[in-house]
């Protein structure tokens, strides 16, 4: 099984992140984002006019995966959109975009970006991680508790 230490690190460290969402008609729709892992919550940007915000809007169920090597998580949360981010947050936030994205990409987003605009916030229910080597001894279910 996986700790909790070890999953985190996963959580923290995701290049990228897997969504899906539902349409309208129950079709199902996958995208990649760039996400961030800030306080048990996870973060992520968009238009708020793409087919997979409008799905959340819509329906704010979301399934999410992300995978490092051979470790991986998938999971499942509720999906909101925070306009006008407390300052604490949206500084830890756009730390968090600026470690994992600004090396490779460039990317280093103010804080204001959140404080003046949106992001989108999932809180997941439950997790799934493991190590894909060992993944009989080693998948592990993670809980979250109702955060309203």
């Amino acid at each position: 099984m996986l700790t909790w230490a070890a999953v985190r690190k996963l959580l923290t460290t995701f290049p990228y992140l897997w969504i899906a969402t539902t349409d309208a008609d129950g079709a199902p729709h996958l995208v990649q984002q760039w996400g961030v892992w800030v306080g048990g919550t996870l973060y992520f940007e968009g238009s708020d006019r793409t087919r997979w915000a409008r799905n959340l809007a819509r329906d704010p169920r979301l399934a999410f995966g992300m995978q490092i090597v051979h470790r991986a998580a998938y999971g499942e949360a509720t999906v909101d959109v925070v306009r006008g981010v407390e300052h604490r947050l949206a500084v830890s936030i756009a730390k968090r975009y600026g470690e994992k994205y600004g090396r490779g990409f460039g990317y280093r987003p103010k804080p204001e970006q959140y404080e003046q605009g949106h992001i989108f916030r999932a809180r997941p229910s439950k997790l799934i991680a493991f190590d894909v080597k060992r993944f009989n001894a080693s998948a592990t279910r993670f809980t979250f508790a109702d955060r309203g």
